[in-house]
């Protein structure tokens, strides 16, 4: 079993990973996923940890090898509003890149985004 950071811990008012500490908006870094490795992976599910968020996280997946900004799109949402430790495990599909892209992210914290296949 693999499984691989898709966020770092982020605090609304805090800097980081690619959040600046003030913007309600950013998108984490891209992570190989199961189906990177040449279709070995098989499905894989999404595990979110989260403190009094308000922010909607969107999980975007995408096939291609080398994928341009054009190659995404949305395989989960999970939209907060003050959410107290809640922690959701979703399976999703095999692809071959995932990222997590946050918005309207006003308060709170995510402890742990990760994909595990």
């Amino acid at each position: 079993m693999t499984t691989l950071a898709l966020l770092p811990a982020t605090t609304f008012g805090t800097p980081s990973g690619n959040y600046n500490g003030s913007s309600t908006s950013f998108v984490g870094n891209a992570v190989p996923a199961a189906n990177y490795y040449g279709g070995q992976g098989s499905i894989q599910t999404l595990n979110f940890t989260i403190g009094n968020l308000t922010a909607t996280l969107t999980t975007q997946a995408t096939l291609s090898d080398d994928p341009t900004d054009n190659f995404w799109f949305d395989v989960y949402t999970l939209t907060a509003n003050r959410s107290t430790n809640t922690v959701t495990n979703s399976p999703i599909g095999n692809f071959s890149w995932l990222r997590v892209a946050v918005t309207n992210f006003t308060a709170g914290n995510i402890t742990v985004a990760t994909v595990t296949y």
